[in-house]
């Protein structure tokens, strides 16, 4: 027994020394002659691990993680470790195979290509490589990221005969496979940013005009010109119209990636008379070159191109479009929402109690200066005024400098209730003319000397100014004096002065009383 144990321990001592020779150089497995550090001649197998939890952290057995959940999902990194145990050069692969997203966070202060998280939107993966850093530096890189989702695509057939000529537009009407690209009466839209494949072939049963054609290509449907990339293909003729022989088909192909959103369709460039489109044979197909999520969402040579307007090249992401989700930023307690229901939330994403109606709420907590409004009506002291159209201004509560000074009326009075019937606008002579948008005090008389009738003065739009009713039928000496009216003027302006009686008598007297005529106003509020 004592023999076969220094036997295995002798085994065990050659084996140690073998494998501290093999670190010293390179360790080939399956091979003789290790070219690297490690050289695997044969297949390589890691961790693979499946999760549907909404929260998961990463650990140093984790390789590939893919995310089968229902909802988006949290994953955190392992921190850093300084010194024994640092786990440089470790790689982890995280997997979406949901429509919901994943933020990966970095162990705070630790960053990942600088930023503190990353996020793995809807059928994307990422794959990180640990920098072996410590605190707040990158201690992740991003080595790759994409999708292996399908692309754009889209394809269609005849449903019916088509009669075409010089400038028809081919108009297929049976969709028989589609993802993300929409199609109506012809015309296929394309997103900015994506690399598309165009390929149409058309048949012709009948010519109208012997050894006729008709050649075709892609055209960008705003403007009919070609696409840049675009080739023409040719329909032959071999008999006479209306005969029904089958003719050749060279195909139309392009290569096109549009800058912004385009519409493109196929249109009948060039040719001779009419043919007939045969109603079952022919297509118009177009596929992205390169993969996406399927839902609006392509990332080609790092770039990203997404459905709700935002755009990503390099580092630098904009808006590219109309923003057509709900949106919530927020970044160290500054928030801004722009919600589905058109209301615009700043300082809060949560919409506080009492602004169910509101579209726009702005919420800076305890801290004053919330809202600054610049026009160039803005004063110290100065509060915002609305007109009848709800249009806002800045406007003083204070009277005004010339409050104190009364204003006369201008022009020569006469005598406007001459005429032989009632009028409501009928000319005195005499104007106003107002400074500036406000309330203004009004004082006014007069005498008349007339039977029974109902007189009276007033600005058009504004309201009355003087006024005097009968109480008996007998000529009598009518003088309100010191009438008083509070009108408000939004706009300033000289206004005329006008008069309406309420049935044809002419007064017997006119302006005979003492003092005469007047009017004086003043401004007192704005």
């Amino acid at each position: 027994m004592r023999k076969k144990f220094t036997t295995l321990l002798k085994a065990v001592g050659l084996l140690a020394s073998s494998i501290a020779f093999a670190q010293t150089g390179n360790v080939g497995i399956n091979t003789p002659n290790p070219g690297s550090t490690m050289d695997i001649n044969g297949s390589l197998a890691a961790k693979y691990n499946s999760v549907t939890g909404t929260l998961y952290n990463l650990s140093a057995t984790d390789f590939h993680v893919s995310y089968n959940g229902t909802a988006n999902a949290t994953f955190n990194l392992p921190a850093a470790i300084s010194g024994n145990g640092n786990f440089k050069g470790r790689m982890h692969t995280i997997k979406n195979n949901t429509n919901f997203s994943i933020t990966v966070n970095a162990a705070a202060p630790e960053t990942i290509n600088g930023n503190t998280t990353v996020s793995v939107p809807a059928n994307q993966s990422v794959q990180l490589i640990s920098t072996g850093l410590t605190g707040a530096n990158p201690t992740w890189e991003v080595v790759s990221s994409g999708s292996s989702s399908t692309g754009d695509y889209i394809i269609v057939k005849p449903n019916a005969s088509q009669s075409i000529s010089t400038g028809s537009d081919v108009t297929f009407g049976s969709v028989i496979a589609m993802n993300n690209i929409t199609y109506n009466t012809g015309v296929f839209n394309l997103k900015a940013g994506k690399t598309y494949v165009l390929r149409c072939q058309l048949h012709a049963t009948e010519f109208s005009l012997t050894n006729g054609y008709a050649a075709y290509q892609w055209v960008d449907a705003s403007n009919n010109s070609p696409l840049p990339s675009t080739t023409m293909g040719v329909i032959d003729a071999l008999n006479n119209y209306p005969a029904s022989s089958i003719g050749g088909q060279p195909e139309a192909y392009a290569i096109y990636r549009p800058a912004a959103d385009t519409s493109v369709k196929v249109r009948l460039e060039t040719g001779g008379g009419t043919a007939l489109l045969h109603s079952v044979i022919g297509f118009m197909s177009i596929t992205e070159l390169e993969g996406g999520s399927g839902s609006g969402t392509t990332i080609i040579n790092n770039n990203i191109t997404a459905s709700n307007g935002t755009t990503l090249s390099g580092t630098d992401v904009k808006l590219g479009g109309t923003l057509s989700q709900a949106t919530n930023i927020d970044t160290a307690g500054n928030n801004l929402s722009v919600n589905g229901t058109g209301k615009v939330l700043v300082g809060t994403n949560t919409v506080p109690a009492g602004a169910s109606s509101s579209k726009l709420v702005i919420d800076n907590g305890t801290t004053n200066g919330a809202l600054q409004i610049k026009d160039g009506t803005e004063q110290l002291g100065y509060v915002l005024t609305s007109d009848d159209n709800g249009l806002a201004t800045w406007s003083s509560t204070t009277t005004t400098s010339f409050a104190n000074s009364w204003t006369s009326y201008s022009g020569t009075l006469i005598n406007p209730f001459t005429g032989a019937a009632g009028s409501n606008t009928l000319a005195t002579g005499v104007t106003v003319t107002i400074p500036a948008k406000g309330w203004y005090f009004f004082r006014s008389g007069l005498t008349i000397q007339s039977n029974c009738n109902d007189y009276s003065f007033y600005i058009n739009g504004i309201g009355d100014i003087w006024r005097t009713y009968c109480n008996i039928a007998d000529v009598q000496i009518m003088s309100p004096r010191d009438q008083n009216r509070v009108l408000y003027f939004s706009t300033p302006g000289t206004y005329p002065i006008l008069a309406r009686k309420t049935n044809a008598v002419v007064p017997a007297g006119f302006n005979i009383g003492n003092p005469g005529f007047y009017i004086d106003f003043v401004k007192f509020q704005n």
